[in-house]
């Protein structure tokens, strides 16, 4: 996951010309662009001496290809200084900070400065969730991440990242991720030991 940069963003919309005109963000495949540039960022995992002299430049490039690609227009609104956009941010911020949490809709419509029903649509328009569902993700993301990286048992993950059932969270599991716990990390540990 990367973190948009907004100060970024601006410096790069007020430096681009002719940017192509979009009305929205939607799900398709990623630019080639994009998905290079996400590529050699992900590589300086795999040598950390080079990740000060270059992670930098390639996290400013990311953010160039995805302003000048598809979904340039709605990304431009991330860097506006008050917009719907930015004040969902807010929420996101917070969402992610306390995923384990009960977050009332309240809560999080104060966060982001507006009523429960504005923000409940504007919430949905920027991420295509609802908030409920978003912190869902989130926690069945954590989850997984849990279990696969630190080896924790999925009953662990699961109460670990706010669930009160493991049934619910193995249910809500699959649904994410098309295998209940146990057998996705089964699946990832047979990936990653196999030669590739």
């Amino acid at each position: 996951m990367l973190d948009l940069d907004p100060a970024v963003l601006s410096e790069l919309t007020a430096q681009m010309m002719a940017l192509p005109r979009t009305d929205g963000a939607v799900v398709e495949p990623t630019d080639a662009e994009v998905a290079d540039a996400a590529l050699r960022l992900m590589r300086l995992l795999e040598r950390p001496a080079s990740v000060p002299v270059l992670h930098a430049q390639l996290v400013r490039e990311l953010h160039y290809w995805l302003l000048a690609g598809r979904h340039g227009a709605a990304i431009r609104r991330l860097a506006g200084p008050d917009g719907h956009a930015q004040r969902v941010a807010r929420a996101v911020t917070l969402l992610r900070a306390e995923f384990a949490q009960a977050l009332p809709v309240e809560r999080l419509a104060a966060s982001a400065g507006m009523s429960p029903s504005s923000f409940h649509h504007h919430f949905r328009a920027a991420t295509s969730l609802s908030p409920l569902q978003f912190q869902k993700h989130l926690r069945l993301i954590e989850a997984r991440r849990l279990m696969m990286s630190d080896g924790v048992s999925a009953s662990s993950a699961a109460f670990a990242v706010g669930y009160e059932s493991v049934s619910q969270f193995t249910r809500e599991y699959g649904r994410m991720f098309g295998l209940p716990p146990m057998k996705d990390a089964e699946a990832m540990g047979q990936r990653t030991r196999a030669p590739g």
